[in-house]
């Protein structure tokens, strides 16, 4: 039988260092629109959900992933490794692919190559969405898949609040207790040094620069960073 594997997007409007980037603009459109609708073309995954909180500032950002026509789960604002298992829950995964969505250029393609990865490696966990584990990955493109069983056991094992904040810091931290993969970055992607993150508004305004270069939607991971070094050299 084939696995679901759910994509849950992670995201919330109350962000410390950059409130409310969720909606900021990104070109002509809100980052969280350049998230979902670069994942709606991946071909390994069954479904989207956004996992969000049920803070009242939420309520927006909860209302246009509907509009986006992807499912919505809300839950605890502090507590995100419970808003995972709620959503996995709700969308009757096998395994779960997790994707920030402080970033706005996301490749389908490298998260579809980390999910045939992961089913074939038989390991916990798998990341490529940065240079983890000597991936050599630049930051920003793929994405972190573990099993459904392990997400439960990390839900019941993970007592401190950091761990409850940050959903896969305790695989991190215990990892003698799983087995944790990388997928090897393409030599097109192997750029350790680069980050297309939003964390903060100067992140923002550097990502549009790339956007007024051509950067869209469908744009490959490989013409972004093409791009992204000819802005600099310029």
């Amino acid at each position: 039988m084939k696995s679901r594997n759910i994509g849950i997007i992670q995201a919330r409007m109350g962000a410390t260092r950059f409130p409310g980037k969720m909606l900021a603009k990104l070109g002509d459109l809100p980052v969280i629109e350049w998230v979902v609708r670069r994942m709606l073309r991946s071909k390994t995954l069954t479904q989207l959900v956004l996992a969000t909180s049920d803070a009242v500032a939420d309520d927006v950002l909860a209302d246009f992933a509907l509009r986006l026509g992807i499912l919505v789960f809300r839950g605890s604002e502090s507590d995100v490794l419970s808003r995972f298992v709620g959503a996995a829950r709700m969308a009757n995964a096998d395994n779960i692919v997790r994707i920030c969505a402080d970033n706005p250029f996301i490749d389908p393609n490298e998260v579809d190559r980390l999910v045939r990865y992961f089913v074939d490696c038989h390991c916990d966990y798998a990341c490529n969405h940065q240079d983890r584990l000597g991936s050599g990955y630049a930051d920003g493109f793929g994405a972190e898949i573990l099993s459904v069983a392990t997400l439960n056991k990390i839900a019941i094992d993970a007592k401190a609040a950091c761990h409850r904040e940050h959903v896969t810091l305790y695989l991190w931290e215990h990892s003698n207790e799983f087995t944790l993969c990388s997928l090897a970055a393409p030599n097109e992607l192997a750029f350790p040094e680069l980050c297309f993150d939003v964390n903060v508004p100067a992140d923002l305004a550097n990502l549009e620069g790339l956007v007024n270069a051509g950067v869209d939607i469908e744009t490959a991971a490989s013409n972004i960073i093409r791009l992204a070094q000819m802005n600099s050299r310029a």
